[in-house]
């Protein structure tokens, strides 16, 4: 079974350059907030205003769990899906665990121009997303420092993919 977890800070690229990473191996792509919202039948914004920010961790897990029967994929996972539980150690157990590993002015950056809903960043103001991002960051950055592999930018996902294929 080949799999492929893309973690990250939120901003990092995950979905974007999972996708054309995915392309570049010949594999599938997914993305765990869209199996979530697909599953709950409503928005990530919708999850955490109606049952909090625990009830999204559990739909998250269970469609990270779903991706154990799925080969050949790339999966871009949520900002905080590798702090959650025992998440980090089911991923390193079931493929290979990238981390996107941007840094935090770029992250914030790129938040302000993002015109996704993100509930971790309700505010557009850019101290108040670098104040975050840096919360965030220092609140999981030993989950993602578990990665098999960390990288700096996109550029630097998609020249691996010849270690990625034979890590199996």
């Amino acid at each position: 079974m080949k799999r492929v977890y893309l973690i990250g800070l939120p901003g990092s690229g995950k979905s974007t350059s999972g996708k054309r990473f995915a392309k570049q191996l010949g594999w599938a792509y997914a993305d765990l907030d869209k199996i979530v919202t697909i599953r709950a039948g409503r928005s990530i914004p919708a999850i955490f205003e109606n049952e909090g920010e625990l009830a999204f961790r559990k739909y998250e897990q269970a469609a990270l769990y779903e991706t154990a029967a799925s080969s050949d994929i790339v999966i871009g996972c949520g900002g905080g899906t590798a702090a959650f539980e025992n998440n980090i150690d089911w991923m390193r157990a079931h493929g290979v665990v990238i981390w996107i590993n941007i840094s935090l002015v770029e992250l914030g950056k790129r938040l302000l121009k993002s015109v996704n809903e993100r509930p971790m960043f309700p505010d557009r103001d850019p101290s108040a997303i670098q104040q975050q991002l840096q919360k965030l960051f220092e609140s999981r950055q030993d989950f993602y420092k578990q990665a098999h592999i960390q990288v700096d930018s996109e550029a630097a996902l998609l020249r691996i993919n010849n270690l990625v294929i034979s890590s199996y």
